[in-house]
């Protein structure tokens, strides 16, 4: 014997009721009992009938569509099968509804026929379709015994036993049709079993059956990883066992009804879920064998929360006050969803949900009204909007640190826990967190516990040489980047005048013309409100413009949740007060804030000064070619060229700036400088930093670039004589930024054929760096520092550091 459930959605028109058909009949003679819903959306409609006619309210076009789909159904069940087999009368629903638009009243009994109604036309027109099989219906009032309520009632087990037993008995036949969601009370009244509480009348049935197995169809392949409607790569998980399935059900997952899975548990009967539209795929097993080696089985979460904490010196030491305090609420039918109390017994907290809010502080005033007026008990704290969010497993208990990866996957969405529970055979451990966030929180857990590609939402700031060749790299990348389980989409692109975003991510080979397109401009503001809406993790602004107004919002980026990957120099060479808030703000909101390519472009400068302060070494001296436009500039005067000749070569090939004396004054090693300085420990300003310009800093100034190229042959002699007589010593002109003795200049050297400078020219930049741990020979790091295309590598880089492994 097997129990099968089908669902709404399983029944919704002809075609699903013909494929349910198809599948009962693809048993063949063994014996089933079949349970079915309402057919799709006609619960819904019947639950309006009711709330319109208790209302008062005319409900004729609701009744006129339901009637009318109604008889659709009937007319194409009797257009191929013959009349209809016990077709309900939809006159007495009509006199009922009728009755209670007069009254304005409904009671629960009234109720409860009401929106049962659509069982029984479902399993009518079953019974008519499976008619030539011998197939029986059962009188779910005859089968289902319940207790107390009309409406979401409890089952008596062993009377059910008893019932279904006898009935199947009388009835005598291979397929017996059962209503779900309905049973009766001891006075033979008509009951129900809750919303969705088809599943729960399968699981009675298969228990007091001992059946083979109750299949749960459904029209989605079995139990997932996680919601699909939230997590679009959740898996199927394809064994579960009965605690699994009961915490995942409890806490939200929506396939499964909380109430469905005991039932199969205390008789050990397997429960399937099963897809009606795609048979073939294999469902989810529930049962009491072994689930496999994953620590981890879902994520569940259930909102609509909110947290009730009761506190008070009342409370510490006093035998029976928890007692009291749920006892109150169970009283008045207020289900509680989690409980947690401080270890000092000062308080206790637990979740209800939202629509129960006011009955459940109703009842714990009512309870603790004495020992409020004494003071003994605080006012009932209530915090609203809540969920929680649930990671089940049963080999939880037998992997160390996931409770540690849970909490750091939550901070990493950026979610502050209000509450934790956990179960004592440590199979779910539950957070109670804010319910604007349950997405961020479960697209995070379900990343880091079942999917293993982490996301890096990019939005890029400045689309000039570097930004250009960025996005060039974005795209290239993106198979390397698949193939390391890497997700990086480009959601957003600006310059100075105009800002382009999108859901599906910026198409890479045309957000030329879509930013041109645009015409909104970049705000810190229209940013946040994307990525709420949108629910991205881990989003990071890139900025490779040069913009000092961009900079001076790092901190607000920040604070907001942003990583910030910076090209531009100014925010880390700005006052030292600004600098020191940035690394603040990134501490404070475990963001990250990469500068990398502010000193080398794409050699890695920085991240190996901060491991090396980072192991207590400290710096002693430090020399370095950090221009990669004046070390191409100065080999070529190296080879014979002239001050002028060099510079016009090295603007030709674009090595240097639109405005070459942007580079010969010195100032961008300057502010490379100061921020080794500041890496190392060095509280200075830029302006204490000693600059020797290549070019007198008042040399034609305020004359254009043109006029510049033309007068700069004037300084042509002056500076073949330095290179002379650095020659006649054996030495070679280097443009040099150091550090010693806390002094910090930047300025023309001749260096030795023993300096670690010497042969540095062409592009290349070198820093030698001599600290306690280097020492007497320096630490050096060579290579290429100049161009968009190893500037945008470092800043890749610096991209793939936002992730948090």
């Amino acid at each position: 014997m097997r129990v099968l459930k089908f669902g709404g959605s399983s029944l919704a028109d002809m075609a699903c009721l013909e494929r349910v058909r198809s599948l009962i009949l693809n048993y063949g003679s063994e014996k089933a009992v079949v349970v079915l819903s309402a057919p799709g959306g006609m619960t819904d409609s019947l639950v309006s009938l009711a709330e319109h006619a208790q209302a008062g309210e005319d409900f004729t076009q609701q009744w006129d569509a339901f009637a009318s789909r109604s008889a659709a159904l009937k007319h194409e069940v009797e257009a191929q099968y013959g009349d209809v087999i016990n077709w309900p009368s939809l006159s007495l629903l009509r006199d009922k509804l009728d009755g209670v638009k007069l009254l304005k009243q409904c009671p629960a009994s009234v109720n409860a026929f009401v929106i049962s109604f659509g069982e029984r036309i479902s399993v009518s027109l079953m019974v008519t379709m499976l008619k030539v099989c011998g197939a029986k219906g059962l009188d779910a009032t005859e089968c289902i015994k319940t207790r107390s309520e009309y409406l979401d009632s409890e089952v008596e087990l062993e009377s059910t036993r008893n019932a279904v037993n006898k009935q199947i008995d009388i009835a005598e036949a291979g397929i017996y049709i059962m209503a779900g969601f309905t049973g009766s009370n001891a006075s033979g009244e008509l009951t129900t079993l809750g919303r969705n509480g088809s599943d729960y009348s399968a699981a009675v049935i298969a228990a007091s059956l001992n059946a083979d197995i109750c299949q749960i169809w459904t029209d989605v392949d079995g139990v997932y990883s996680a919601d699909p409607r939230l997590i679009k790569k959740a898996t199927k998980v394809d064994r579960l066992s009965y605690k699994e399935a009961m915490e995942l059900a409890y806490f939200g997952a929506k396939v499964l009804h909380p109430k469905t899975i005991l039932p199969c548990a205390k008789a050990n009967v397997p429960c399937e879920i099963k897809n009606t539209h795609d048979p073939d795929v294999p469902g989810s097993l529930i049962s009491s064998q072994g689930t496999g080696d994953a620590p981890v089985k879902a994520l569940s979460s259930l909102d609509d929360l909110a947290m009730l904490t009761v506190s008070g010196p009342g409370m510490k030491g006093k035998v029976g006050m928890a007692a009291r305090v749920f006892g109150a609420l169970a009283n008045d039918n207020v289900s509680i969803v989690l409980i947690t109390q401080s270890s000092c017994e000062f308080s206790i907290s637990f979740c209800v949900y939202e629509q129960d809010l006011s009955l459940a502080l109703n009842a714990l005033e009512a309870a603790f009204e004495l020992e409020t007026q004494a003071g003994l008990i605080e006012p009932v704290e209530v915090r609203k909007e809540l969920a929680i969010v649930t990671l089940v497993g049963d080999n939880m208990k037998s992997h160390k640190g996931l409770a540690a990866k849970f909490f750091a996957s939550l901070s990493q969405a950026q979610v502050n826990v209000v509450a934790i529970a956990q179960d004592s055979t440590e199979s779910a451990i539950s957070a109670v967190i804010s319910g604007d966030l349950c997405k961020d929180a479960m697209k995070v857990c379900h990343e880091n516990f079942f999917t293993h590609v982490p996301s890096i939402d990019v939005f890029l700031l400045g689309c000039g040489l570097v930004g250009k060749e960025l996005i060039k790299q974005l795209e290239k990348q993106q198979a390397w980047l698949a193939n390391r389980n890497i997700k990086l989409n480009l959601y957003g692109v600006a310059n100075s005048r105009q800002c382009v975003l999108s859901k599906d991510g910026v198409v890479f080979d045309q957000w030329e013309s879509a930013l041109s397109q645009s015409s909104t401009a970049f705000s810190l503001n229209q940013l946040e409100q994307f990525v709420k809406r949108n629910h991205l993790i881990n989003p990071v602004i890139v900025d490779c413009s040069s913009s000092e107004q961009l900079a001076d919002q790092y901190a607000d980026f920040l604070k907001a949740g942003f990583h910030v990957v910076a090209a531009n120099k100014k925010a880390n060479t700005g006052n030292m007060a600004y600098y020191r808030a940035l690394q603040q703000a990134a501490q404070s909101s475990g963001r990250k804030f990469l500068y990398e390519t502010n000193v080398g472009a794409g050699l890695p400068v920085l991240d190996n000064l901060q491991l090396l302060f980072g192991a207590g070494d400290e710096l002693l001296s430090f020399s370095g070619i950090l221009s990669g436009s004046l070390s191409y500039m100065f080999g070529a005067i190296e080879d014979g060229l002239s001050l002028s000749e060099a510079t016009t070569q090295a603007k030709q090939n674009g090595f240097t700036e639109p405005d070459p004396r942007d580079d010969l004054s010195g100032t961008d090693v300057a502010r490379k400088l100061l921020i080794i300085a500041r890496e190392a420990g060095l509280a200075l300003e830029l302006s204490d930093i000693q600059v020797e310009p290549v070019v007198p800093e008042q040399f034609a100034a305020g004359t254009s670039v043109e006029d510049f190229m033309t007068q700069l042959p004037e300084l042509d002699a002056a500076f073949a004589d330095r290179v002379q007589s650095a020659a006649s010593e054996g030495k070679k002109l280097r443009y040099v930024g150091s550090i010693k003795d806390g002094v910090c200049r930047v300025g023309i050297e001749a260096v030795d054929a023993e300096h670690a400078l010497y042969d540095i020219r062409d592009g290349e930049n070198a820093l030698a760096i001599l600290s306690q741990y280097y020492q007497p020979k320096p630490f050096v790091i060579r290579g290429y520092g100049a161009g968009a295309e190893v500037t945008a590598a470092g800043v890749f880089a610096d991209i793939l550091k936002t992730l948090s492994r």
